[in-house]
């Protein structure tokens, strides 16, 4: 779209450093799975990302960089995203406070939308002042998907008197900070041959293990985290660590298998490597730790 109207508008995309990657993360160094109250993911692959782009770029954006944001986040989302929406807002201007950057400001163009508004807009064949809506086709089969995951009770063409596609959500697959993946599993119960239903049900199948094994006592570490250090909470009870690396090991060997399954790259060459790397560090500091205490008479 942008090439076809010659627009002054570069496109780059942005991806977390293999460092940082989920895979590394979950499976490397044994962070467990997101859920609410630790959402490690947001950060290293989404914020981390953009910060580094940006301080990268100090003759563009300066330094400190001044940078606006133009988000489609709004407050009909949910209740909670609606918080978060009023805690940044800036009465009487159209731009409002980032959270992690101080001299960085947020622009939100839909933020009093509702989700009809939304689906009204992306389904018009042709735009309010004239001129071809060219997302058009595609933005039916969107509507589809949407419908789908909404279980099939929201209209491929919208009619303000029926029930939206509000409903359906779409993040990460591997996404735990939900419980269920609703939109998934309705996509995959609507039998689509599109959609290759076997390879979805496989990865969903995948993700609820992930979920459900994410608090087993025997996968994780009991009393410290992954560099030995011991780990010991508030109320003075001992702490739960990082996954054991006997199931890190295990779920290396799962994803893997997953992959081969449904022909699809869900994990690098270069994100086994820095795995097996951090593996080895691990291992390497543990055994100092052992050697010191030993030393010590501990």
């Amino acid at each position: 779209y942008v090439r076809d109207r010659e627009l002054p508008v570069e496109v780059v995309e942005l991806s977390p450093e293999v460092d940082q990657t989920f895979w590394v993360n979950l499976i490397g160094r044994g962070y467990p799975t997101p859920v609410r109250e630790f959402r490690w993911c947001t950060d290293r692959m989404k914020i981390r990302p953009q910060q580094r782009f940006i301080e990268e770029n100090e003759e563009t954006f300066g330094s400190p960089p001044i940078v606006h944001f133009l988000l489609g986040t709004r407050y009909d989302e949910s209740t909670s995203r609606q918080r978060t929406m009023e805690a940044h807002t800036r009465r009487g201007s159209d731009i409002h406070s980032h959270g992690t950057m101080p001299t960085a400001g947020v622009i939100r163009p839909i933020e009093d939308w509702t989700t009809d508004d939304v689906w009204n807009y992306l389904l018009k064949e042709d735009w309010a002042g004239g001129g071809q809506n060219p997302f058009y086709e595609i933005n039916q089969t969107l509507a589809i998907l949407y419908k789908d995951a909404a279980g099939g009770e929201c209209p491929v063409i919208h009619d303000p008197t029926k029930q939206t596609c509000a409903g359906s959500r779409f993040g990460c697959w591997t996404c735990t900070v939900v419980d269920v993946d609703s939109s998934l599993r309705e996509m995959i119960d609507s039998g689509r041959e599109s959609y290759s239903v076997d390879n979805l049900s496989s990865l969903a199948d995948f993700r609820d293990l992930l979920r459900d094994e994410r608090n087993l006592p025997e996968n994780r570490v009991q009393g410290r985290n992954r560099r030995g250090r011991i780990l010991v909470q508030r109320d003075g009870s001992v702490g739960v660590g990082s996954y054991t690396i006997d199931y890190r090991k295990k779920l290396l060997t799962r994803l893997i298998e997953l992959q081969e399954r449904v022909g699809d790259t869900l994990i690098t060459d270069e994100e086994v490597s820095r795995i097996y790397q951090i593996w080895a560090e691990e291992q390497a500091d543990l055994a100092l730790l052992l050697e010191r205490k030993l030393e010590a008479g501990e």
